[in-house]
This record gives structure tokens, sequence and C-alpha cells, in this order.
């Protein structure tokens, strides 16, 4: 089929603002971007971290547009993924903003811009999205006149998925409100058989499904297993220095995260300077500390699971984990962050039986013991 004259110029364009002068799509790509060029295209990508499935829809968005279509909606979940694409976007030329819980001042400015045309693509969470309020005055707007929707890490539409958020369903209420002529791109790193499968029927039979190995030859992974507590820290406060490059080490609570961030400082001082990265920081904080790694003004962030997929930085020599995530799936997005633009990342585990007593309570806490509750009567 092959892109036009005009066509392949905007998406040149567009590629080298991404990745480079002289960077092309590959054949992969391609393939799914013309896919995106035809009226009704349902496209499902299910490729490995570091592929290139933003670079995917940008190219789309930017052809979709200059054919005069409307804006492209990208439903993503987190916000330092919104925050890389929003940078992503403008590095390509397109015009992008967000509306999310960390900039609530500029939704009134955002959504008047969005009606006069000056937005080329607009980022929302599922959780926006889900939003009664936000569906009136955008999604009423938008729905006759979208020219794409991407749907990020759709395995959370699925119910199979190993990262469900009911928020997602709305997604489907949005595809029933879009012009039937309106192109969808879901994207996704961790998707199994049987969640591919739920998610491209969700979509539709028509469905394109484009997907590839999901190994990373960049990533060289290694385990040590069987280390107490302090001797995992110890392990990182000794090794952290070696590590290629600037990276993230990742912790399973809070408390562990501002532990050894401190622990790090105490013994190096500013000869290796990390900083605690948590969900309980304050956004315009965390943005900090996420553009600090980015320009390796640090060493290292010691961060919880609040730093994990969408945080795009291409150099990431390295991911340690001081106790392991709760699945495999979980794993694979964390250490997908390094080794996306470089050809060698050091990724070490650093596992104990113990790990799994923290997932457990976790997953537990919430739940109220039955012995209180026992022998009371019932009220119906």
């Amino acid at each position: 089929m092959g892109l036009g004259d005009d066509q392949q110029q905007v998406a040149d364009r567009v590629i080298a603002a991404l990745a480079g002068a002289g960077a092309r799509l590959r054949d992969d790509q391609l393939t799914a971007v013309e896919g995106l060029l035809q009226p009704a295209a349902r496209v499902l990508v299910v490729q490995a971290t570091g592929w290139g499935k933003s670079a995917v829809y940008w190219v789309a968005a930017a052809l979709r547009r200059a054919a005069g279509f409307g804006p492209t909606l990208v439903v993503s979940p987190l916000l330092s993924l919104m925050r890389d694409q929003v940078a992503a976007a403008a590095r390509a030329g397109l015009r992008a903003a967000t509306l999310n819980s960390s900039n609530v001042e500029e939704w009134n400015a955002i959504e008047a811009d969005l009606r006069g045309g000056q937005v080329d693509v607009l980022l929302v969470s599922p959780e926006r999205l889900a939003n009664p309020g936000f569906g009136r005055r955008v999604m009423t707007a938008l729905a006759g006149s979208l020219g794409l929707l991407v749907i990020d890490e759709a395995h959370a539409v699925s119910d199979w998925g190993h990262d469900f958020r009911p928020n997602y369903r709305r997604v489907a209420d949005a595809l029933r409100r879009l012009s039937p002529d309106t192109p969808v791109l879901a994207t996704t790193a961790t998707a199994n058989t049987r969640v591919t499968q739920d998610v491209a029927a969700q979509l539709g039979e028509q469905t394109l499904v484009l997907r590839g190995p999901l190994a990373r030859s960049s990533l060289h992974l290694a385990v040590i297993d069987g280390l107490s507590p302090l001797k995992r820290f110890a392990w990182v406060v000794e090794n952290l220095p070696k590590l290629p490059g600037s990276g993230i080490v990742y912790a399973l609570t809070v408390a562990d995260a501002e532990r050894l961030a401190g622990a790090i400082t105490a013994y190096h001082g500013w000869a290796v300077r990390v900083a605690a990265y948590t969900g309980q920081l304050e956004a315009g904080e965390r943005e900090r500390l996420e553009e600090a790694l980015r320009g390796n003004a640090i060493k290292a962030l010691v961060a919880t699971s609040a730093l994990g997929m969408g945080y795009d930085k291409p150099d990431l020599g390295f991911c340690v984990h001081v106790g392991a995530p709760p699945s495999p799936v979980s794993y694979y997005q964390q250490v997908g962050r390094a080794g996306r633009g470089i050809d060698h990342a050091s990724v070490v585990l650093l596992s104990s039986t113990a790990d799994e007593g923290v997932w457990e309570y976790f997953a537990t806490a919430s739940i109220p013991r039955r012995s209180p509750y026992r022998g009371l009567p019932m009220r119906i």
C-alpha cells in the first residue's frame, strides 16, 4: 500500500523529531500506521517496551491531522506517562494537552482551545474519561470530529489483564459515541494470548492484531537470592556507583524507599546523588525528580511502583529491585524502563522469600477480620 509522497514527508518529520535525524518508520510500524489511515480501522499493537508504539500513534495523529481530521484522543493511565507523551508530541510538532488531577486550574483554558481547534492531541486518564462532566463538555464535542482514538496500556481494558482498571470499561462507551469511521489504536507491552483476544474482540471483528516477541536483547538480567534485608541494602549501597549511567532502584514499600535513599546518601554523600520517589510526593516534586533522572543530574531514584510504566528515558542504564514485584508482568513492566535506546542495561533482582509476605499484606490489609463480626445479627 505505502504512503504517498506528502504523507511520507509528514511521517519522516515526526520520526526524525522523536528519534533523531535520519530515523524512519520500520516496516512493522509502517504496517500499523497504514492500517490506521483506513476508515473505521481497528488496530491492536502488542509489542515489547522500547519497540516504538508511541511513534505509531504520533505519526498516525499527524497524518490524520494533515488530512483535515480532528484531534487525537489518547487514553493513558499515569501522570508520568502523560507528561512524557506531551513532550514527545511537542517534539513531533503536535500541539498536545492533558487534563488530569495535577492541572485542574488549566482545564477551562484547555477545553476552550480544544473547542477552538487549537489542540492536536488530548491525553486523559480513564478516570477522567469516566467523569460525567467531562463526557458532557468534551466527549460530546469530540464525538463527531475525533481524528483518532488511542488506548494506551490496553491490557487494562480486559478482565483477564494483570492490571484491570474498571474505568477503562468506559472506553467502550467512548467507542459507541464515535463516528463509525474513526480509527482506533490500542497498544500494550504486556498481554498474553487470552488478553490479546479479549481486547481485540472488544475493538471489533475486523481488528488488525500486530504482535511481536517481548524479549529485550539490551537487558542483561541477574538474580541474587537469599540476602537478608540489611544485606540487600548493603549490596545496593556498595554496588550503585559501579552500575552504568543512571537508573532506578525499586523498593516494595514507601518506608524502604526512604530508608534506602537515606542510607545511600549517608554513605556516599554528594558523590552518589539519589532521591526517594513515592506516590506520597506532590505531583510537582515527582515531576522535578523525573526530570532530574532524565537529565542525569542524579544517579538513581529509589522508587516504589509509583514510578512504573510510562516513564521514558531511552538511556536508562540499570534497574535494581530490592524485593520481587507481585508478578512477572509487573517485573517486566518495571525493568522495561531500562535499555530502550542503548545496547546494554543492567537489571538485578535482589529477591527473598520474605517478599511474598509483603504482597500478602498489601492484598489483605483492607479486608476486615472475621472474628469481630461472628455471631452478630444480620440486618436486611
